[in-house]
Formats: structure tokens, C-alpha cells, sequence
């Protein structure tokens, strides 16, 4: 029987030296950052929610959507079904404030009103996808002044192996991959193959204020908008020594898109489309000792999009291009110093009669960690930009974490935000502002809690808020906008076969004139209940309440929150090389939109094979 709770909230791991955890398990883990620091899950002091690739497969999630839509201080809205565009919200900070990471490498495109492209990310070859809440810029930079997702993927292991999977489901949806590698002593390599299309749904419905609101688009025939996106990415890695490392990854996205004009059924149309063409790639150096684990890495990225539309067509192409060092240097048996420097180049191509912008910064960073007794970890990080378009910039973050009583704990983290504008709110060619400046931020929480129960209050506030206005386009919200609320949270495994998680946020936001700010819900709850029936079976049920949400600032235009959602998921395990599975979202065939005159998916079916080999 499978003794550990396999939730998509179970918290495990630390990213990247920040040595951030909100240590919410139900056994002892060892957490390990990927500077190769190994560290157990007490010790470390930031919130962090770890979704591991059990937990991935054991939910038949695909998109990095699903995968964080049901967490803890996470809300999304999204216009329409599959691979439409969509918002994250992380403790009330937008899209634009949350740097995504795959292996290390930037998927925040500078072309983009919004950073990372979440609903064109698939998660196909993940290993476990890192959350962590609260200002990161202190080691990240810009692009994570409200957190940081850090995805990390699969890694070949030793001899052949091959895996695949195949799912056919609601709406004409087929998805298929395919996974192949091998690895010796001396070198390893994987390829990752994935296809996932559908006919989809109609991106819009009727708006609250229109009379078929209430109505699906099939009865009231509107057509539907397919989605088609083709990944592939493939890692290369060769020990030169024990110590010595070297590694290349290649990853690949191509995605069409089709969607409507606007909210509502007037918008309804067959034209409007986008074909994304993303690339990603990244060579590392890696050296390691007992006192040294030194690293050098270039990655970069690509984004290219072609946009058809009612009023003619555009392009969008962009890239980030980043070399950086660093080390972490042992210098006590439970401190350590990691220092470093990085160059940053963002870039975009002509889109208007303008020339081609950019804009570099230069920078350099340090985080130490300190485990000063078992009961005492204090940690701090510091780092300074220098931008050659836009003032420079110095961020910090500290930490602190006390046990009280035995697993009893309380924590603090503090930490200063810094976000440049996206060259697409600069000189994109629709409501782009070039005298945008960046924003500062300052974000601060408390937790008490234990490896069951917890409780996080925090404090958010932007000073200089970036926002779009339909009327003047990109503009900036003088003087400080604020997000506070709490997280509360417990999750058990009870009577050796049940795993339980529940989480309940409440939010309050307001820009600098006091108006609260558009698709946020002020309370939200989260629930997930997996049975485990013996060694082969298993039957899971996921749960979200999402409360009261207003569609533009200031509770103004419709209210599209107050309704609950269920999904259903069982899955079947043959034998060690088979299984299969099923799933149910939205099982109460629930009508909602996040999206006033969006459409979300009703009941839908979906059935899934895997093999491993």
C-alpha cells in the first residue's frame, strides 16, 4: 500500500539555493536544491508547494493550468477552453509578476503583455513543478517580484527506457507522448515527443448582460475553436569526471490557436487565430567538491507569434539570451555562501514602423544560509541589477524559521521586488506605453503550523502598479497597491488509505485610490480526497470553491464568482508496465465563467493508457 499522500499540494522541495519551503508533508523528505545542497524539509524557511510527478499522474493533469488552478493563494481565470489565454494570480499578483523556469531557462516572453504563456505549457516529461510565493527577486531579478514556478524535468536513468501514454476524451480531444532514453556511467540522453489536439469549445458565450446567458455555445450554435499544440525537447549530458558535468537541452513548442474577437456571442467568429512558435535551449558546465559546487550556463529563448485577426494580421518575435556563474561555497557543516554574476540581454523585433528594442542588465547576486542549531535557520539573499534602459536595481529577501516545540514552528520571510516593464507593454503595437516605468514591490508573511496544520498570514504591496485600461492602453497606477489575506491548510493520510488536503484563502486587494482590483476571489477554498482501494486502485475527488469576483476593478461589471467545482479521477495499475485511468472534470456539469462572456468546459470524459518500459 502506498503510505504517502500523493496530493498536488504536497510541499517538498527547495529551488535553486533559495532554500524556500512551507515544510508541509507527512513523513520525512529530504529536499534538495538544485545547486545540489540536500537539506531536510524542516530546515528551510519560504513558502513552497512541491507538485511531484506521482502526484502528476495520479491527478492526470496536462497543462500547467490544472496543475497550479487548485492551490493554496493560486487563482486562474481563462478565456475559454483549451490553450486560450489565461491569468495566474499568486496571492493577488498577476501573471506578470511570477517567473516560470523549465530547467533553469526563462519562459517569460518580453513580447508578451503578461509573461509566461501558461496555458501553452505542457507537462509531459515534469520531474515536479516548485511554487514559491513571496518576492524572489532577491535571487531571480526581475519577472518575480510576486514568486517564482520552477519546473523541473524528467532526467534519464540508468539502461534503456521508454514510456507512452495516450488519452481520447470530450470535445474530439486525443493526447499522445512519447518518451525514450538511455544513460551509462559516462552519459545519458532523453527526447520527449508530445500531441495534444482538440476541436474544443466555443471560446465565447453570452455575457451575464445578454439574454442567453446560462447557455452553452452547442446550443446556441456557435462554433467551436480548436486547439493544437506539438512539443518535443530532448537533454544531453556527459560526465567528464565524478566531478565534472556538462549538459545540453533543446526544447521545442508549436501551437495554433484559434479564438474569438471578443467577450460575447457577437464576437463570435471562425477567424481570429495565433500560431506560437517557442524554442528553448540551455548548455551548462557543472563542477562539484566539498567545498565548491561551481556551475556556468548559457540558455536561451525564443518566441515567435503570428497573429490573424478581424482587422488585419501581426507578428510578435522576442527572445531572452542569458549567461550566467555561480557557486556555492561550504563553509561550515551547515552554512554555506552562494555568489554569483549574470548578463541578461531582452529583445524584440520590429512590430511597427519603430525600430528593433531591447534593453540588458548586468548583474550580480549572493544567498547564505545559516542552520544555527536544530531549532534555529536564518537565511538572506541579496542581489543588484544594472539596467542600461531603466534605474538599477538592489532587491534582498531574509528568512527566519524558529521551532517552538518539537515540529512546532514559526516562520518569517521579508523580501523587496523589482519588475521592468515587458517590451510588448513598451512598443507593442496595441495600447503600448514606452514612459512605463519598472515597478517596486515589498511582500512579508508569518506562518505557525507543523507538517499537518498551518496557517500563513501575508502582506503584498506594489509601489507604481503597471495596468491596462481599454480606454488609454498601458499605464501606471501612482503610489502603493496592496494584497494581504490569509492561507490556511491541513493535509493528513488517514486510516492507511486515505490521503485528505484542504486549503482556505482569503484575499484583499486595492490599488493606490482603494479600488479593489478585477478577477480576484476574495475567498477561495481548495479540497482533495484520494482513496487508495488496494495496490492497483486508486479513486480521487478535487474540489474548488471560488467566492465573490468582480470582472473589472472596483466590484464593477459582472460578478463572475460564488459557484463550486469537482473533478474525478481513478486510476488503474495492471502490472508494473500498464496502467490506466479515467477522469470526469467539472462532475457536476456546473455553469460558471471566469471570464464575463467566456466559456468554460461543461462535464467532460476522459479515458488514458500508460506504458513503461
Amino acid at each position: 500500500m502506498q503510505k504517502k499522500l500523493q496530493l498536488s499540494l504536497i510541499t517538498v522541495a527547495l529551488v535553486s539555493s533559495l532554500h524556500a519551503q512551507n515544510a508541509h508533508t507527512l513523513e520525512s523528505i529530504s529536499v534538495t536544491a538544485s545547486q545540489g545542497t540536500t537539506l531536510e524539509k524542516k530546515d528551510v524557511t519560504d513558502s513552497v508547494t512541491v507538485i511531484t510527478k506521482e502526484s502528476l499522474e495520479e491527478s492526470r493533469v496536462t497543462t500547467l493550468n490544472e496543475a497550479l488552478n487548485k492551490l493554496a493563494g493560486i487563482s486562474m481565470t481563462q478565456n475559454g477552453g483549451a490553450g486560450k489565454s489565461s491569468s495566474m494570480f499568486m496571492r493577488g499578483m498577476s501573471s506578470k509578476r511570477i517567473l516560470v523556469l523549465i530547467d533553469g531557462v526563462r519562459y517569460n516572453n518580453p513580447t508578451s503583455f503578461s509573461g509566461a504563456e501558461f496555458s501553452q505549457i505542457m507537462l509531459y516529461n515534469v520531474k515536479q513543478i516548485e511554487i514559491i510565493k513571496g518576492s524572489q527577486s532577491g535571487v531571480w531579478g526581475s519577472d518575480a517580484s510576486a514568486g517564482v514556478i520552477n519546473i523541473i524535468t524528467n532526467k534519464a536513468n540508468k539502461g534503456f527506457h521508454s514510456a507512452f501514454n495516450a488519452e481520447y476524451g470530450s470535445f474530439e480531444t486525443k493526447k499522445s507522448s512519447l518518451q525514450l532514453s538511455y544513460a551509462t556511467d559516462d552519459y545519458d540522453v532523453l527526447v520527449n515527443g508530445f500531441i495534444h489536439d482538440t476541436d474544443g469549445i466555443s471560446a465565447v458565450e453570452a455575457k451575464k448582460s445578454e439574454a442567453e446567458y446560462g447557455q452553452r455555445h452547442d446550443d446556441l450554435g456557435l462554433e467551436e475553436d480548436s486547439y493544437t499544440n506539438k512539443s518535443i525537447d530532448a537533454k544531453l549530458g556527459y560526465n567528464i569526471t565524478d566531478s565534472d558535468r556538462v549538459e545540453i537541452t533543446v526544447q521545442a513548442t508549436n501551437s495554433l490557436n484559434y479564438y474569438d474577437g471578443g467577450a460575447g456571442i457577437t464576437k463570435d467568429n471562425t477567424l481570429p487565430s495565433q500560431y506560437l512558435q517557442n524554442r528553448f535551449y540551455n548548455l551548462s558546465y557543472a563542477h562539484k567538491d566539498s567545498l565548491n559546487d561551481f556551475k556556468i550556463n548559457y540558455s536561451s529563448s525564443t518566441f515567435k507569434r503570428d497573429i490573424v485577426g478581424n482587422y488585419g494580421n501581426s507578428q510578435y518575435i522576442g527572445s531572452v539570451n542569458e549567461v550566467k556563474i555561480d557557486d556555492k561555497i561550504t563553509y561550515m557543516e551547515d552554512s554555506f555562501l552562494r555568489v554569483g554574476t549574470s548578463y541578461q540581454e531582452f529583445e524584440q523585433e520590429e512590430v511597427t514602423t519603430d525600430t528593433d528594442k531591447s534593453y540588458s542588465a548586468i548583474s550580480a547576486f549572493g544567498t547564505n544560509y545559516n542552520k544555527l542549531s536544530t531549532k534555529t535557520i536564518i537565511t538572506e539573499s541579496i542581489r543588484y541589477d544594472r539596467y542600461n534602459e531603466f534605474d538599477n536595481s538592489l532587491t534582498a529577501k531574509f528568512g527566519v524559521k524558529q521551532f517552538v516545540h518539537n515540529d512546532i514552528f514559526v516562520s518569517t520571510n521579508i523580501g523587496t521586488g523589482y519588475n521592468a516593464p515587458t517590451l510588448g507593454q513598451l512598443y507593442g503595437k496595441w495600447g503600448a506605453n514606452p514612459d512605463l516605468k519598472p515597478e517596486k514591490s515589498l511582500t512579508s508573511e508569518l506562518t505557525i503550523g507543523n507538517n499537518k496544520v498551518w496557517l500563513t498570514g501575508f502582506y503584498n504591496e506594489i509601489t507604481d502598479l503597471i495596468e491596462y485600461d481599454w480606454t488609454d492602453g498601458y499605464m501606471q497606477v501612482s503610489g502603493k497597491s496592496k494584497f494581504k489575506g490569509i492561507e490556511l491548510g491541513y493535509e493528513d493520510f488517514l486510516f492507511d488509505s486515505l490521503g485528505v488536503n484542504a486549503t482556505y484563502t482569503y484575499l484583499k486587494t486595492e490599488d493606490a485610490e482603494s479600488k479593489e482590483l478585477a478577477r480576484r476571489p476574495k475567498n477561495q477554498i481548495d479540497a482533495n480526497v484520494v482513496y487508495y482501494v488496494d495496490d492497483y486502485i486508486d479513486v480521487g475527488l478535487r474540489g474548488q470553491y471560488i467566492g465573490e469576483r468582480y470582472d473589472s476593478a472596483d466590484k464593477q461589471d459582472a460578478q463572475t464568482g460564488k459557484y463550486t467545482i469537482f473533478d474525478f479521477t481513478t486510476n488503474y495499475k495492471l502490472n508494473n508496465n500498464f496502467s490506466f485511468y479515467g477522469k470526469i472534470n467539472n462532475l457536476s456539469d456546473k455553469y460558471y465563467q471566469s471570464v464575463d462572456g467566456y466559456a468554460s468546459a461543461g462535464r467532460s470524459f476522459y479515458l488514458g493508457l500508460n506504458a513503461k518500459y
